[in-house]
């Protein structure tokens, strides 16, 4: 008996010594719960359709360049946070014609699935989203909050680079990049300037997209490693903007495939 207790004793005291010595069991997690850190660099080269002429109310000539939003979702396809985004589309900032108001003027064909994964918010502050969303309604559309500011831009004259520092709240994990693109008035004969509300080729009216934006996506990982990947055509948004869903089909697009020659994204660890 003597022997036994001797022996329950020592194994006691190795159970606690094993115990006070061992790490934790939370570590692990608290650690892979940190945020990355680390820039998302955005490389375009530009196709022979990036620029798209039209008459403005008949008369004047104007050249346009496309609207974009680049954006971050995770692996289950729930939104992140945005890239980067066109200052008109952010901001609703588009050109107004004669009698028109600009606080009033909406163009929902533009970026339509980015416009939908935008009001999910992510990782973004709600300050950020409010400075935004509260240009809409104004005729002046000035950008003070530097990080609205410093996500909307005007579209580059050409091809360009681009980066982004990670937000806070970004985990180490496998994340999808998209791209949305699109051009204004840019009509073919699937999508027509004299399609009818309701039919199946409207985009918005004289003013609307005529082909609808394209929607591109690659995968990459963010962690302690660079990673990179070239964006794929994957579908197209709703033509009128009406919703925020991506059709795979591209064989009703034209010149809209010329837009874009490539895309890369680059994701370089650091920070």
């Amino acid at each position: 008996m003597d022997g036994f207790k001797r022996y329950a004793a020592l194994a006691a005291v190795a159970a606690a010594t094993a115990a006070a010595t061992a790490q934790p069991r939370w570590t692990g997690i608290a650690e892979a719960a940190e945020d990355a850190r680390g820039t998302i660099r955005i490389s375009l080269v530009e196709g022979k359709e990036w620029t798209h002429s039209f008459r403005a109310m008949l008369v004047a000539k104007v050249t346009n360049r496309p609207q974009m939003a680049f954006w971050l979702e995770d692996a289950s396809g729930a939104y992140v946070a945005t890239i980067f985004a066109t200052r008109r589309t952010a901001v609703q900032d588009w050109r107004a014609g004669f009698g028109e108001k600009r606080e009033l003027i909406k163009r929902p064909s533009s970026l339509p699935v980015w416009a939908r994964k935008h009001a999910e918010r992510g990782v973004e502050p709600k300050s950020l989203c409010g400075a935004c969303h509260g240009l809409h309604k104004r005729p002046k559309k000035d950008a003070t909050d530097p990080a609205l500011a410093a996500m909307t831009g005007a579209t580059p004259k050409s091809g360009f680079s681009r980066e982004w520092i990670l937000l806070p709240g970004i985990k180490p994990g496998r994340y999808v990049v998209r791209a949305e693109i699109n051009h204004s008035k840019d009509f073919n004969a699937a999508y027509p300037e004299n399609a009818g509300e309701g039919e199946a080729g409207w985009s918005g009216g004289s003013m609307g997209s005529g082909q609808p934006s394209l929607v591109y996506e690659g995968t990459i990982v963010i962690g302690g490693e660079p990673s990179a990947a070239t964006l794929e055509r994957i579908g197209h948004g709703h033509p009128s903007g009406a919703s925020g869903e991506v059709f795979r089909g591209l064989e009703s697009l034209t010149t809209a495939l010329e837009i874009v020659e490539s895309i890369r994204v680059e994701f370089v660890p650091g920070g």
